[in-house]
């Protein structure tokens, strides 16, 4: 148990902090890291961790990738009240077709540094999530994560990718971690060729409606970036501005004037950190409104040197505030083209938020999005509108 323990943290220390990481079994530090992991794995002594992991089935991604993943609940006794920086989930994937060989990917489980006063820590929960892209195929799943105590909490299943009529971009029995095939960034544009800006809102909101929300779930921050990625890698644009907003708290949580592929590091880094627990009484008491609030980031940008031939939102329509009265008309006037990907689930009405009304108001198109393939069209459709 102690060589396993110590390999795992001391290997862990090198990690970035919210980042994943896949490790190359070749390397020297991947080496370490397969021995370590298979000593933790199979120590009988290693002492143990409650927890509740959930997984979920392989889906088609809006990247058009196959994504699955899984959530860990361990109640926040575990810890006494304390920090664990060194906590660390690392687990192993197996393709069990062909000759590809197993993945090991490290993520971090962060134990707050501070408990609320008082709190029952039999009653509050540590939630966490992550996931990977797999290709079609059959594999297998072997997770553990690790304290500096040396306890873990660990569990194994199989899972079958197996999409009909469909094209994903990773190769069968492959496995990439999150973030390998981030988009890359724009290309250099060609001598004389057009240019093209866009502004890009993205709603950090949860996408499909559930009665408790304190953060971005994994399957949320998912949809949402693989959309961006999407909507980067696919649209006409050759440079772009990307804002993040919460509407519920009427506040900027990221803006990248000239993003690139560090800024989608970045942003992914930033959603992971997205607190959705609480709201400030002087924001429901004073505002602003949704509509003076969406207004104002809309006059902000207009005022940027670089200007937009686009606006475009991405974002749920079931959480993006009411409905809204018709935007100030000179501020219309002055907008781009204007577009909302919208997330739409059946049982909600699609013009009655806040998003929608604006996007509606200033003579733009609403995409309402169902499935993978209606992010395809409402980009086919945004092309043909530029």
């Amino acid at each position: 148990m102690f060589h396993g323990r110590i390999g795992l943290i001391v290997l862990w220390a090198a990690v970035p902090l919210l980042a994943q990481l896949e490790l190359d079994p070749a390397s020297e530090q991947g080496r370490k890291a397969v021995v370590a992991f298979d000593s933790f794995w199979k120590d009988p002594q290693a002492g143990k961790l409650a927890c509740t992991i959930t997984h979920f089935n392989p889906s088609l991604d809006y990247g058009l990738r196959i994504w699955t993943g899984f959530q860990v609940a361990i109640p926040a006794a575990e810890f006494d009240g304390t920090a664990d920086r060194a906590s660390a989930i690392v687990f192993r994937v197996t393709p069990l077709q062909g000759k590809a060989q197993p993945a090991y990917l490290w993520l971090p489980f962060e134990v707050p540094a501070k408990f609320p006063e008082g709190a029952n820590l039999k009653k509050v929960e540590l939630r966490m999530g992550g996931g990977f892209y797999v290709g079609q195929g059959k594999y297998s799943v072997e997770w553990l994560l690790a304290d500096s105590k040396g306890r873990r909490c660990k569990a194994s299943w199989k899972l079958t990718a197996n999409l009909k009529d469909v094209s994903p971009t990773v190769p069968q029995g492959t496995v990439r971690a999150l973030g390998n095939e981030i988009w890359p960034g724009f290309p250099a544009p060609a001598p004389g060729a057009k240019q093209s800006h866009a502004t890009i809102f993205l709603h950090a909101a949860p996408v499909w409606p559930r009665r408790v929300v304190t953060k971005l779930s994994p399957w949320d921050r998912q949809i949402l970036l693989s959309s961006l990625n999407s909507l980067l890698r696919d649209a006409n644009f050759t440079s772009a501005s990307v804002v993040v907003f919460d509407l519920q708290r009427r506040s900027i949580i990221y803006r990248e004037a000239s993003f690139d592929r560090r800024g989608m590091r970045r942003l992914i880094r930033q959603l992971a950190a997205v607190d959705l627990s609480t709201i400030d009484m002087a924001t429901l008491k004073n505002g602003p409104s949704p509509k003076d609030f969406l207004e104002d980031m809309l006059r902000k940008e207009l005022k940027e040197p670089r200007q937009s031939d686009a606006f475009v939102f991405i974002g749920p329509t079931w959480r993006a505030g009411p409905k809204l009265p018709p935007i100030d008309p000179a501020l219309r006037e002055s907008l781009p083209r204007t577009w909302f990907l919208a997330f739409t689930p059946p049982a909600y009405p699609s013009d009655g938020d806040s998003v929608t009304s604006l996007v509606k108001s200033a003579r733009g198109k609403v995409v309402p999005i169902y499935r993978p393939s209606d992010l395809a069209d409402g980009i086919r459709s945004l092309n043909a509108r530029q």
